[in-house]
């Protein structure tokens, strides 16, 4: 029994193991693409609990890079930490955290993040030295109340016409400016400049340049985005991302947005929610201190829970500043299930 590294064709194993912790499929295109496809990792960063040629265990990281005081650092993302159910109570998960720290210092990570199911990071705190930072902030404005309501209450479908009447009565109206919205099919070097120019509204944020968007969202094999950048005589301001999910109700989510100057984020939400129309909800993340959250407060939107762990950890003393959220900028696009 041992701790080693990803070897070429594991990867089956891994999605049967995916399979039987979550309950849930992972196809082998989104797996390629979390893992493989990274433009900022030269290799998985992923380690496994073998036994009799058995994998019990799974620990992986996504390798990007995150602005931090305006230099580039890489730091690690934690996803899909999973123990074998008919293996625990063998200490897996505490080697895989131990083995993981250790790998991620040689690697030259700065910084480990990570948002964790509640019993998964009372481990992570106990085995790594971990800081529980914050719960993220879950924004949510409701755009059709009694289409939301019927989702639970079926008798009330009957009077979901009448959200057209409030919709209309709260259409977030088209607002004079020098600015023009663009839909973005892929990024160009603008956005290199624009993640550039933004590198300091935050003490701590991924670098969110034309590599990374390109295959975070116009690669992603099983979700549909919707980027629009914003101009200022053909010079981009910002852009933001968007994304619908049908369920027991339209939901509309803003998945990730930047913008160089405190003035351009109000643009950006506004052309956002009217890609948004439609959903019953628009919801997304901010954290309290950021220009995100105050244009998100200005719009009408509430904050609605905080249902979302975000914990950290700095690796063999570096960065351990970054413990504190409010030097994070954080979006759903930072999560890999978004």
């Amino acid at each position: 029994m041992t701790v080693r590294h990803y070897r070429s064709g594991d990867e089956t194993l891994i999605q049967s193991l995916f399979k039987k912790t979550f309950d849930q499929e992972m196809t082998f295109s989104t797996w390629k693409w979390k893992f493989i496809d990274n433009p900022k990792q030269k290799q998985p960063f992923i380690l496994v609990y073998e036994e009799n040629g058995h994998i019990l265990g799974h620990i992986s990281l996504w390798v990007t890079e995150a602005f931090i005081n305006g230099e580039k650092k890489k730091i690690g993302l934690r996803v899909d930490t999973m123990v074998d159910p008919d293996a625990r109570g063998k200490g897996i998960y505490k080697k895989l955290n131990t083995s993981l720290i250790e790998e991620a210092d040689q690697a030259g990570i700065d910084f480990l993040y990570g948002f964790p199911a509640p019993k998964a990071k009372e481990l992570f705190l106990r085995y790594t030295g971990g800081t529980h930072m914050t719960d993220m902030p879950r924004w949510m404005y409701v755009q059709k109340p009694l289409s939301l309501l019927a989702s639970k209450f079926k008798p009330l479908k009957l009077l979901q016409p009448l959200d057209q009447l409030y919709t209309r009565i709260r259409q977030s109206k088209q607002v004079e400016s020098d600015y023009e919205i663009r839909t973005i099919h892929q990024c160009d070097e603008t956005f290199d400049q624009l993640a550039e120019l933004a590198k300091h509204q935050s003490h701590a944020m991924i670098v969110r340049d034309s590599q990374y968007l390109n295959w975070r969202f116009f690669d992603h094999p099983a979700k549909d985005y919707v980027m629009q950048g914003l101009y200022r005589e053909d010079e981009l301001q910002g852009y933001v991302v968007t994304h619908q999910a049908q369920g027991a109700f339209h939901n509309g989510l803003i998945i990730d947005w930047l913008a160089i100057e405190e003035a351009i984020w109000p643009h950006l939400l506004h052309h956002a929610m009217n890609e948004l129309h439609q959903t019953d909800v628009i919801q997304t993340w901010a954290l309290p201190h950021t220009t995100a959250a105050k244009a998100l407060k200005a719009k009408g939107f509430v904050h609605k829970d905080s249902p979302m762990p975000l914990v950290g950890k700095e690796i063999a003393g570096h960065a351990a500043e970054l413990n504190d959220a409010e030097k994070w900028f954080i979006t759903p696009g930072d999560v890999d299930s978004f």
